[in-house]
């Protein structure tokens, strides 16, 4: 299996994954989206308001582009980069869009 296809299943299984932690007590609608032909994977909560009208919040959101994976929002507390090594990612294929501390992986 080439690497593309490779990642392209791993993003999708992670994002699926995540998308089916959904708790009982909440209204919340979770939309995975997994675009294998742009290369855009994203999980997005839908929040309703009380007046109706509804607000979406980016769990995650991958890309992959020229054969690198970046990681462009990780908003929960899930050691996602250590998901993507131990599911098969090489470490020089992931791609941190915005990290605060020193890290040796690549920096967008």
């Amino acid at each position: 299996m080439d690497k593309i296809k490779k990642y392209n299943q791993i993003l999708q299984s992670l994002i699926l994954k995540y998308a089916s932690f959904k708790p009982r007590y909440t209204t919340n609608e979770w939309q995975p989206i997994c675009d294998k032909e742009h290369g855009e994977y994203l999980l997005l909560k839908f929040v309703s308001g009380k007046d109706g009208e509804s607000t979406k919040y980016p769990i995650f959101h991958f890309r992959l582009k020229n054969g690198k994976i970046l990681i462009e929002e990780n908003n929960t507390d899930s050691d996602i980069v250590s998901e993507l090594l131990e599911s098969g990612i090489e470490k020089q294929d992931i791609v941190l869009a915005s990290y605060s501390k020193e890290t040796d992986f690549a920096l967008a």
